[in-house]
């Protein structure tokens, strides 16, 4: 991965965030090593794994890390039979505690996390070894006292001697203290040995031996001699005490030795699950998700924030590879541009780093060969560069890089794009701009051919008509509230920014002679162009509303097929199994009435012709008819209640469709009656808008309603009325002039003026007329195209011709 790129992408900070919410040293050497990488496989695994630690953070809460460290050095020296202290003991023991304690916290959430479980089933348990040293050291890493029967032994005699000697010194200290030999009554340790402090010229008062002398040279201390012996049993006593200790540390050092290369392999897999669950941290800290992985070069970023940001972060949409391969973002300074392509930057450094993103589920991201960023001022005093040579400086080894993957395609007869991302901040800013923008425009050419996915920031306009005049290039921008002088900080895909220099400089407080002298300094190309964009842009909205519209409707449409099919499929499945089960009865009872019949026929053959059984018999065949008339007549009767019902059930599945085709033909153009059922009121549509609802004149009121809730007109217009509203259409028409001079009036009055003007001109069918306001200070305009803008009969509005009469007069679409 390109190292400038990491730099200006600020690739390091996220790794240092990572690195805090490691529980151990081992997991943050983990974490510093951590580089993006373009291996599909390798990045589909390590998401995944954040994926499942994330799962086992939430079931089981925080991981039992307590007391693991960094013990590869202490391992080594046990492995090779030196001996350990208590603390180094202490410190291994509980590395290997946590080795089985994980590996329960893992196996307890094997459901959910199968991998991870059984990545930490690789951990070692060592129940003999954790005993040992409970039973032999205490919290601080000293041999207990009871460590040993032998220990136990030694310190009940040390504890023995010590009390004997105290008492005989007790005694020698009170004949010294009578003596005025003694300077004090204390006894003190010197070199190991117990004395008592005596005067330099009394110590001959006192036999014993001199162990030390103070300062002065006025107080020796004295071992007397009537408890040297018991000094030495003592100090024996406490030499086989240390010998014990030493021996019961060799001891557990040498079950470490014993286990130290699993031990060493379970510092590995304990790096690697503290690594892990802090990824799983963060991306919990960050609302992040686990992105879609895509290896056909296609990006998209859904609701996706900057993870260095903090506050309340605007979330963009981001997305390339499918419709365009190359995104153009204009707009002002301070707007979003550069924290825009940052953003994708660095989501997709983090996403191949195996990091989930901060961004909304359901985004995707593309594993690529190179990731080039070439972000901010990166002016180099001591190099002597200017802004303008660091850039393209590093322009230059990008275009060499993409141009050397080209080469090794052809070499390997391969025609696939340059599988690359490359990110350009104010691509050809610092010089002239006429330069500039032909050394831009270059640059993406050359980038685009190559099939680089590339997102660039820019000023230029001309880079604006460059995109919508090549392939494979959309425009972008940075959404900028020019009322309040903020940006909104929304990416807006395929609508061209502005820099709106004017418009701030004005807000700013620059007298609007100056602001308005300016405006006609303007290319009148260059303002018809921004018009031109707009009005592309506007339709090319409502083509896409239109093609939402039409393919939801499309999708009703074979919804209701479906349901339709599947309602018949499940009729005809009942009728097969109504005859089929009507069948079968018919058959039971044929066979029935033949036993039956077969019966009474030999009985009454066994008869004489006339008796009372072969009466009976009739009698008994005769009512068989009858029931058999019945039943068949009651089998006919279902027979048309089923085939009722089957065309109850048919119409009912006909019914939806029936509904979607009328709704479908209801016109909903301006002009056409509709019912509005909210309102139990007719009215007429006045325009179309977004999200498929339509703005409807009801008597004096206007409302909005959704298409599809509203109904074809209850009452027409009767044909006189329709003849009067004609009538009123054609008087205004003949009287009706297309221009309109507001000079000289105040906003307010020129408003109030407009607003019917514009009545009279929807009433006389007009589509364009012209507003003369003059040019002066430039307010008289400005209210009148902020009215313009509101209005619900216009559909666009610009300056006029300079031919007829440029700023000072505004043309009006209708």
């Amino acid at each position: 991965m390109d190292a400038h790129t990491l730099k200006v992408l600020e690739y390091s900070k996220v790794i240092a965030r990572l690195a805090d919410l490691c529980a151990c040293s081992l997991g943050r050497n983990r974490v510093e090593r951590l580089m993006p990488r373009n291996d599909e496989a390798w990045v589909r695994e390590r998401l995944a794994e954040t994926a499942q630690a994330r799962i086992v953070l939430q079931e089981q809460g925080r991981a039992p890390f307590g007391g693991v460290t960094d013990i590869g050095e202490l391992l080594k020296r046990a492995a090779a039979g030196r001996g350990l202290d208590g603390p180094e003991i202490l410190s291994a023991t509980a590395c290997a505690r946590a080795a089985r304690l994980l590996g329960e916290y893992f196996d307890a959430a094997r459901n959910e996390a199968p991998d991870l479980t059984q990545f930490a089933g690789r951990l070692g348990v060592y129940e003999e070894l954790e005993e040992r040293v409970e039973r032999a050291l205490d919290d601080e890493g000293q041999v207990r006292d009871d460590a040993s029967d032998e220990l136990v032994r030694l310190r009940r005699r040390e504890e023995d001697l010590r009390a004997d000697l105290q008492e005989r010194l007790e005694r020698v200290l009170d004949g010294a203290a009578r003596s005025g030999a003694a300077r004090e009554r204390i006894v003190v340790q010197r070199q190991g040995r117990y004395c008592i402090p005596v005067a330099s010229q009394h110590q001959g008062r006192v036999p014993g031996l001199i162990h030390d002398r103070s300062d002065s040279g006025a107080t020796v201390f004295i071992e007397p001699q009537e408890v040297v012996e018991r000094g030495n049993r003592l100090r024996e006593t406490e030499l086989a005490i240390e010998d014990e200790i030493r021996r019961i540390l060799l001891e557990l050092s040498g079950l470490i030795g014993m286990r130290a290369a699993e031990l060493e392999a379970d510092q590995r897999t304990l790096g690697v699950l503290d690594f892990i669950l802090a990824k799983a941290r963060l991306a919990r800290q960050m609302g992040a998700t686990n992105p879609a992985v895509r290896a056909d070069r296609r990006l998209d970023l859904r609701r996706a924030r900057h993870p260095l940001l903090t506050g309340d972060v605007v979330p963009i949409d981001v997305w390339a590879g499918e419709d365009f391969t190359t995104l153009i973002i204009t707009g002002p300074n301070t707007g979003g541009k550069t924290v825009a392509i940052k953003t994708v930057g660095l989501l997709t450094v983090m996403a191949q780093a195996g990091l989930h993103i901060p961004a909304d589920a359901g985004s995707e991201v593309s594993i690529f060969e190179e990731i080039f960023a070439d972000i901010g001022d990166e002016q180099s005093i001591e190099q002597s560069l200017s802004t303008f040579s660091s850039h393209m400086t590093q322009i230059v080894k990008v275009l060499h890089r993409v141009a050397a993957h080209e080469r090794r395609h052809r070499r390997k007869g391969v025609d696939a794009p340059v599988n690359a991302l490359v990110l350009l901040d104010e691509i050809g800013a610092g010089t002239d701009p006429t330069e500039g923008v032909a050394l831009a425009q270059a640059i993406i050419e050359q980038l685009h051919a190559a099939g680089c996915i590339t997102i660039v920031t820019t000023h230029y306009n001309d880079l604006k008509a460059f995109a919508y005049t090549t392939e494979g290039i959309e425009n972008a921008s940075v959404e900028f509230d020019v009322k309040t002088l903020s940006p909104t900080f929304r990416l807006l895909i395929g609508e061209p920014g502005s820099s709106n220099a004017v418009q701030i400089a004005q807000r700013l407080g620059l007298p609007r002679a100056i602001t308005g002298r300016a405006s006609e300094f303007l290319d009148p190309d260059q303002i018809a162009f921004e018009d031109l964009i707009r009005q592309v842009e506007g339709s090319r909205r409502a083509l896409d509303r239109q093609r939402t519209e039409a393919s939801r409707a499309q999708a009703d449409a074979e919804r209701v097929q479906r349901e339709h099919e599947e309602r018949v499929e499940e009729l005809e499945r009942q009728r097969e199994q109504s005859i089929e089960e009507g069948f079968e009865e018919a058959l039971e009872i044929v066979r029935e009435a033949e036993e039956e019949a077969r019966a009474i026929i030999a009985d009454l053959q066994r008869q004489p012709k006339q008796s009372k059984v072969t009466e009976e018999g009739r009698r008994r065949l005769a009512e068989m008819r009858r029931q058999a008339e019945q039943r068949r007549a009651g089998a006919r009767h279902e027979r048309r209640e089923r085939e009722e019902q089957r065309e109850r059930a048919r119409a009912a599945a006909d019914e939806p469709a029936a509904e979607a085709e009328e709704a479908a033909r209801l016109p909903m153009h301006a002009g056409s009656r509709v019912h509005v059922p909210s309102l139990g009121r007719d009215g007429e549509v006045v325009r179309a808008l977004d999200g498929g609802e339509v703005e409807v004149r009801v008597g004096a009121m206007t409302v909005q309603a959704r298409a599809d809730e509203l109904e074809p007109a209850h009452e027409q217009p009767s044909a006189e009325a329709q003849e009067l509203h004609d009538l009123m259409r054609a008087r205004k028409s003949m009287g009706f002039d297309e221009e309109i001079d507001i000079r000289g009036m105040a906003v307010d009055e020129a408003i109030s003026t407009l607003a019917k003007y514009l009545d009279d001109a929807m009433l006389a069918g007009v589509s364009q007329v012209r507003i003369i306001h003059g040019k002066g200070t430039g307010v008289l305009r400005e209210g009148v195209h902020e009215y313009l803008g509101d209005h619900r009969y216009v559909s666009g509005f610009s300056l006029a011709d300079m031919a007829e009469g440029g700023s000072g007069a505004t043309e009006v679409r209708l």
